[in-house]
């Protein structure tokens, strides 16, 4: 008897974890049936369709929600489509992906083996344009030592930290809604970068350091330098220092 209770016993430590088993490879093979998908949902474009998007992106109707590689699929629409700056990926159950994208703009031009390479605020180039158009910045002072479609700006290692600075700036105008402001920006020295503000004025940044501050410094001074000059001044403004102080010497 007590050697048909050590069968017994035995039998059932072999079920218990083969039963279980069963039942997580049903409940996958069930849930793998439920999870298809049956909606792509893309939002946040323009200058592509939708289409675009969703081909691209390699998602397809009926594949696994549970095997989709979103990473990968981000990484494929990026190398695609260059004029996107964000991706994001989302699932919402039991059916439908959602894709939701921000496009990037183009901003500023820069210079790159005799050509003009158009990019965003990221440094991501965007394509090729024939001359520096209105409305964007032109870069002087950084030559990158690699630029192709769809990636961004590269730097050989001694010039990294400037087009770290440039990336900075760029951002700072962006945010600062300054961009159809500015002719161009030169950042030859990254601890006195500078740029062209409304055709009137040649404007020291000094480091990119507190860029967002000092250029929220830089409408109000424009306007008080107008007030006392009662004309359309032109000359050179500092706004390098970290506490506030800017200084103004006129063009004569």
């Amino acid at each position: 008897m007590r050697y048909k209770r050590r069968r017994k016993s035995r039998s059932a430590a072999l079920y218990v974890p083969v039963g279980a088993f069963l039942i997580i490879a049903l409940a996958t093979l069930g849930i793998g049936v439920f999870l298809r998908v049956v909606e792509i949902e893309v939002s946040g474009v323009s200058r592509y369709t939708r289409d675009d998007i969703v081909l691209a992106s390699g998602i397809s109707p009926g594949d696994n929600m549970l095997f989709l590689d979103s990473d990968a699929a981000v990484r494929r629409i990026r190398m695609a489509l260059p004029y996107i700056s964000e991706i994001k990926i989302e699932y919402a159950l039991p059916a439908t992906v959602k894709i939701v994208i921000k496009e990037s703009i183009g901003i500023a031009v820069i210079e790159y083996q005799n050509k003009a390479l158009l990019i965003d605020s990221s440094g991501r180039v965007l394509g090729l344009v024939d001359t520096v158009r209105e409305g964007l910045v032109e870069i002087l002072g950084f030559y990158p030592v690699d630029a192709e479609v769809g990636g961004r700006l590269r730097a050989v290692p001694d010039s990294e930290t400037q087009l770290s600075s440039l990336i900075v700036v760029l951002t700072a105008f962006e945010r600062a809604g300054l961009l159809d402001s500015i002719s161009y920006l030169d950042v030859t020295h990254i601890a006195a970068i500078r740029f062209r503000y409304i055709d009137r004025f040649t404007v020291t940044l000094g480091d990119s350091g507190d860029a967002d501050y000092k250029l929220s410094l830089l409408p109000g001074m424009v306007e008080k330098i107008d007030e006392e000059k009662s004309v359309n001044a032109t000359g050179r403004i500092d706004i390098s220092d970290p506490s506030g102080e800017s200084r103004f010497i006129e063009d004569w």
